[in-house]
């Protein structure tokens, strides 16, 4: 070989070498978000009914070009339960990387929020409504009213419009029930109401005892602070056992299979007001493509999962404007300076301890369909 071939050779020998630990030129990669929804067990309804808010609102966005990239979605399975939902975070930050995640239920947004911030990963919970939410993390922000609003607007309406005025409570002994009992213990005295609270476990399915405990109390009311198949149970349980009282309870019942059960009639339940009929292009859009994709009228629950991937792309573009990464430190600040934003039914903004406030809608269940009382603000 001659000298100047063996230099030539040398010289791509050693380009090859550098290329090799160069890092590679990373391609345009989708904007993933990660997902915390219970996909089985007894309240799987809860994430069928949530993903389609989310799924809408990543169709959409990603049609129309918004962003640079699209936004990609990773389901994970919480079961509603803490530790599945410990597992799915962990996966989605540590493997995934993800900046971004969606989270439901009380119990598993509060077992998730240590990692959020640990780990600097912004969380939306549109589901969960324990006031222990509120402040928990500053990575943690909900979309959704707490119970403590709920529940704030409830009473003051059947004590003073019902003159109810013993009102037993079955509560589920997690966050989210404990978080309902402090509310009522608190607002009780305040009103003239007292509560009589039965705690019952997350996994029960018999209320006979608890059903002879409310006829022997002979409460006006009772008040249902369950999710899923078992607030079904307690309905029917209830009315088989020959309790006539006021049912009542909170958003967490406004799923149509519930409230078609002819236990159901005359349940007086409470959720976010949210106007679907406003003109704004955000709430346009999303009642069309719902009808559109579903056939049916969407819930709030659907809202605030939609909103939450739209108070996400929000971020982004802020972000990308200012040519900075989409990490979940970042989004954190943008979400903090823009502070009011466009979403379906309006506008939404955050206060300080991650939570927002709105109108409380009181419904009344008629034959399967939930009817307007009252709003109250």
């Amino acid at each position: 070989m001659t000298s100047s071939k063996w230099l030539r050779s040398l010289l791509v020998g050693a380009l090859s070498v550098l290329a090799s630990a160069m890092p590679l030129t990373v391609s345009a990669q989708d904007y993933s978000i990660g997902v915390i929804f219970p996909l089985s067990g007894p309240n799987v309804v809860y994430g069928e009914t949530f993903s389609k808010g989310v799924d809408l609102a990543v169709k959409n966005l990603n049609e129309s070009e918004e962003l640079p990239h699209r936004i990609k979605t990773l389901y994970e399975d919480s079961r509603a339960l803490p530790q599945p939902a410990i597992i799915a975070m962990n996966k989605l930050v540590n493997v995934e990387n993800v900046p971004f995640v969606i989270s439901a239920f009380s119990g598993v947004t509060k077992a998730i929020a240590p990692i959020a911030t640990r780990r600097k990963v912004l969380v939306m919970n549109g589901g969960g409504v324990s006031p222990e939410l509120a402040g928990l993390s500053p990575y943690l922000f909900n979309d959704i009213p707490l119970v403590n609003d709920e529940i704030s607007a409830l009473l003051p309406y059947v004590t003073s419009k019902l003159h109810l005025r013993r009102i037993s409570l079955i509560y589920v002994n997690d966050p989210f029930g404990q978080g309902v009992l402090g509310v009522f213990s608190a607002q009780c005295p305040k009103l003239g109401c007292e509560a009589i609270p039965i705690s019952i476990s997350p996994t029960a399915s018999d209320f006979q005892a608890e059903v002879a405990k409310i006829r022997s109390a002979k409460s006006d009311a009772v008040f249902i602070a369950s999710y899923g198949q078992q607030q079904n149970v307690i309905l029917k349980q209830l009315r088989d056992g020959g309790i006539n009282a006021q049912l009542l309870s909170y958003s967490g019942i406004d799923l149509p299979d519930t409230l078609r059960l002819p236990a159901a009639q005359g349940l007086i339940f409470t959720v976010e007001n949210v106007d679907l009929g406003s003109d704004d292009p955000i709430t346009k859009k999303f009642n069309e493509s719902f009808r559109a994709v579903y056939h049916s009228e969407p819930s709030f629950y659907q809202v605030n999962y939609y909103n939450a991937v739209v108070l996400f792309a929000a971020c982004v573009k802020r972000l990308v404007a200012k040519n900075q990464p989409v990490t979940g430190e970042n989004l954190l600040q943008a979400l903090r300076e823009i502070k009011t934003f466009n979403v379906v039914g309006g506008t939404v903004s955050f206060q300080p301890n991650g939570t927002v406030r709105q109108a409380i809608q009181i419904m009344k269940v008629v034959d399967g369909q939930p009817q307007p009382l009252a709003v109250v603000k």
